[in-house]
């Protein structure tokens, strides 16, 4: 039962946050919108992490199945991207560079706040 209500929970979400989209017209994609909303409940503490862990550990797990859909809409247009190809590679390749840069420097500025925090504790 337990693992219904935590599912509940991050389904509730996730409509949410697709509704903030469609109806209030919000500019940002409705799982962005859900994303932003679950960090603000764990922020505020009005959700806590053990109330969603399993279930969060269950869809971690099992992430890479969520890439496949995005994977076949891709092959589905490959003749758009036939003649791109190269640029498309080189896109990829510099926006996942990016992203670990961008990812390493958060967690390195984490790391040192939560440092700070501990020796000023």
């Amino acid at each position: 039962m337990r693992l219904l209500l935590q599912l509940a929970l991050i389904l509730s979400v996730c409509f949410i946050g697709d509704f903030l989209h469609r109806v209030c017209g919000i500019p940002l994609p409705g799982n962005i919108l859900a994303m932003l909303i679950l960090f603000l409940l764990l922020c505020t503490k009005l959700v806590k992490v053990d109330q969603i862990a399993e279930m969060s550990d269950f869809f971690l797990k099992r992430l890479p199945f969520f890439f496949l859909p995005p994977t076949i809409g891709i092959l589905a247009v490959y003749g758009v991207l036939k003649g791109n190809l190269i640029l498309f590679f080189l896109l990829s390749v510099l926006a996942t560079i990016v992203t670990f840069a961008v990812t390493g420097k958060v967690t390195d500025i984490m790391v040192n706040v939560q440092k700070k925090r501990k020796k000023d504790a």
